[in-house]
């Protein structure tokens, strides 16, 4: 897909379109928060049932976002949603399930099926296959990162191509909006779930710490996240770049300020190949 960013509705605020080498068949956005001069914190685009919004004002964001990306499409299109844990499971669906079901990533074959993670300070990451038969979103904040939520989904992720027979291609990842390396504080206990394994200390998960005292260090996601999609094998990784906690206008951040509403990052193919 190789479409600039966009915006396709008058109704919603604009969604960010990945630029990166999909096929043409595969579709992919993120939400941006709006109408930020309301006082009314959740009236700006929240699409997470779970953080204290009315539900009716969630409802209609999903409806909005459903309806628009339907107009995109051209079909009928099927959202998974995810019960996020900031865990390591991922599952792989055939179609999409009325409730939402409990992992941080989801993966599907099926067309029209569109795999879903809500994230607001945490890194969104979507997956296709070069000829774009398989898609996936995953939502990796630090503990996913340091418990294997790459590994695990990349794992499922090709044995889910082989299984139905397909001669396994590159891999493609987006990363989407986090918050950005000069504002994601963290303690020294962050930077040991990392470093004390293994494969973290071969690939030197050090670099992705800075100092700022004694216990204190600014973590760059988007680098251990990229670090880990390398020793995966994935080395077409794009996007990135973003910060959810300085881009207010845009961006819903937890750490900014707590309570606060959620993006959501989607893909999805269509029967065309």
């Amino acid at each position: 897909m190789t479409n600039n960013p966009q915006t396709e509705s008058k109704k919603i605020a604009p969604i960010i379109r990945p630029i990166w080498p999909a096929p043409d068949h595969i579709y992919a956005g993120v939400t941006t928060r709006f109408n930020t001069e309301t006082d009314k914190l959740y009236q700006q685009g929240n699409i997470a049932h779970h953080v204290g919004d009315d539900q009716q004002y969630v409802d209609q964001n999903r409806k909005i976002l459903t309806e628009n990306e339907e107009l995109v499409s051209g079909a009928t299109l099927n959202w998974q949603w995810l019960d996020q844990h900031h865990g390591n499971h991922c599952v792989e669906i055939d179609r999409a399930k009325t409730n939402p079901l409990a992992a941080d990533a989801v993966i599907t074959s099926s067309p029209m099926t569109s795999c879903v993670v809500m994230s607001a300070d945490c890194l969104p990451i979507l997956l296709t296959d070069a000829e774009g038969r398989q898609v996936a979103a995953m939502h990796a904040g630090w503990r996913g990162l340091a418990n294997g939520i790459v590994s695990n989904t990349l794992a499922l992720f090709r044995q889910a191509l082989i299984t139905k027979g397909f001669p396994l291609s590159p891999i493609y990842a987006w990363l989407g909006p986090a918050i950005g390396p000069d504002h994601f504080e963290v303690g020294s206990d962050v930077k040991q779930a990392f470093c004390q394994k293994k494969h973290h200390v071969d690939l030197n998960y050090q670099q992705a710490f800075t100092p700022i005292n004694d216990s204190k260090y600014l973590a760059d996601l988007y680098q251990l996240a990229t670090l880990e999609l390398h020793y995966c094998g994935i080395h077409h990784v794009y996007g990135g770049g973003f910060c959810t906690y300085c881009e207010t206008e845009r961006f819903f951040s937890y750490r900014r300020s707590h309570p606060t509403g959620r993006m959501a990052s989607y893909i999805y193919r269509t029967n065309r190949i």
